[in-house]
């Protein structure tokens, strides 16, 4: 005596209307960036190495903290320069070179394009790691201006 037969139920691709979208991963430029559904990975397996549409909260109040440590760190500088201090990073002393203008643009555009790019891997583990450190560097450099502002007179 055998079982009988169970209704064979369709295939996942014969139920699909049209071309299957996940044959391919998210790009890390997606035309959804920032508005898609995707916050994280579909698949538990998929923890890791992938890229989102979303980036989540904590990811964009990074960007905004590296942001906006780094127009701080302008300010404190342009601030120490006129007080005699000098710029020790070499690329940032030609931009001073050329006007105040230009060094805050290029510093905020660098900036900008860094912490943006570490936020699209924020599923990297490197990619977190350097955010943190960016993060913590940022932050050690405002204290560090906070101090130099009570020691370098007037």
């Amino acid at each position: 005596m055998t079982a009988p037969e169970s209704p064979s139920l369709p295939d996942d691709d014969a139920r699909r209307e049209g071309r299957d979208r996940r044959t391919r991963p998210t790009p890390m430029f997606s035309r959804y960036l920032l508005w898609g559904r995707r916050k994280g990975p579909r698949r538990g397996a998929e923890s890791e190495f992938v890229y989102v549409d979303r980036p989540g909260t904590w990811i964009l109040l990074a960007f905004a903290c590296v942001v906006g440590l780094s127009m701080l760190d302008a300010w404190y500088t342009l601030d120490l320069l006129k007080r005699g201090a000098t710029e020790a990073n070499p690329v940032m002393k030609m931009a001073l070179e050329i006007s105040d203008t230009a060094f805050i643009l290029i510093k905020t555009v660098v900036t900008i394009v860094g912490a943006g790019f570490l936020c699209l891997h924020k599923n990297w583990p490197l990619g977190r790691i350097c955010l943190v450190v960016a993060l913590l560097g940022y932050s050690a450099l405002l204290f560090y201006h906070l101090y130099a502002q009570q020691v370098v007179p007037l």
